[in-house]
């Protein structure tokens, strides 16, 4: 009994809407975030001034899900999936605006839980895949004939994985930073170090809640095993100093697409777009050119 009241908390805790006010908080020059942080904040500013609309879909289960779209007459539109507890809007600015700059319009979804999209839980991917088709399904009713490139960051990553399996139209290619690759491995290391004694019966109790509140167990986002059915090609990236090497390169052999690994030296968790810019630009940049019309390098 006690299992269970401890797993209902710590899926509360882990779970719940997040305070996204405190995302990419300013922090003072002796941080050593100081540098990213402060180029979040201005890349933010910058593309607030540009021509810009809030837009609004439902999800399937009836959720008012909202994102910030910056057209650029194009046909070529980038989707940004933001990470856990992220705010979108700043997280999506620096590459917002270097996909602005390749001529794509930006699409920035709040991902439900978030901002000012609703719901009550994040879903770690369950459900948030959908949502994401759904606004693919927006953008091909707005360009029914254009290339459609979706990229997300931490969750966001670990959600574009799962959607490199499923059928969409319009979308060319993938990109994928940091993904996280088991959410069922979310749930063990956090009872393990939460609760220590006990920790497998709260790991237990806690995938019978994530399996009764979402509809699907967690075993099913093990998301290196499921990239053998990926049906487009895969940019994945990391910083050196999350050593995902090997997690890269699994994904790697196990798809059957094109993919492309791209490590970043000396980068921490997200922080690779701002610490190695060129490099990770670049690397986007000869990605594109292969995968979606129109000259980037």
């Amino acid at each position: 009994m006690f299992e269970k009241m401890k797993a209902d908390l710590m899926f509360h805790r882990l779970l719940k809407r997040p305070d996204i006010a405190k995302a990419y908080k300013m922090v003072g020059p002796e941080d050593s975030w100081y540098d990213t942080i402060t180029t979040v904040h201005n890349s933010l500013a910058q593309i607030r001034q540009l021509p810009h609309e809030d837009v609004q879909i439902q999800s399937d289960d009836g959720l008012k899900l909202q994102a910030v779209y910056y057209p650029n007459s194009s046909d070529k539109t980038v989707i940004w999936v933001h990470g856990y507890t992220s705010h979108a809007e700043r997280e999506s600015a620096f590459p917002g605006l270097f996909y602005r700059s390749l001529g794509f319009n930006v699409l920035i979804p709040y991902l439900r839980a978030h901002g000012p999209s609703e719901g009550k839980y994040i879903a770690l991917g369950a459900l948030e895949c959908a949502d994401i088709m759904r606004w693919v399904d927006f953008i091909n009713q707005r360009i029914p004939d254009g290339e459609i490139v979706i990229h997300g960051l931490s969750m966001g990553g670990g959600i574009v994985l799962d959607l490199a399996t499923k059928d969409m139209k319009n979308v060319k290619c993938l990109v994928s930073d940091a993904p996280s690759t088991d959410v069922e491995g979310i749930f063990k290391y956090s009872a393990m170090h939460i609760f220590k004694k006990g920790h497998e019966k709260v790991f237990a109790f806690a995938k019978m809640r994530f399996a009764s509140e979402f509809g699907a167990e967690t075993a099913k986002f093990d998301r290196i095993a499921n990239i053998s059915d990926a049906k487009y090609p895969l940019l994945l990236s990391a910083g050196s100093n999350e050593q995902m090497d090997d997690i890269l390169l699994r994904l790697q052999r196990r798809s059957p697409m094109p993919t492309t690994v791209v490590i970043l030296p000396g980068c921490n968790h997200g922080n690779g777009m701002y610490k190695q810019t060129e490099m990770y630009q670049t690397a986007i940049k000869a990605f594109l050119e292969k995968n979606v019309r129109g000259s980037y390098v």
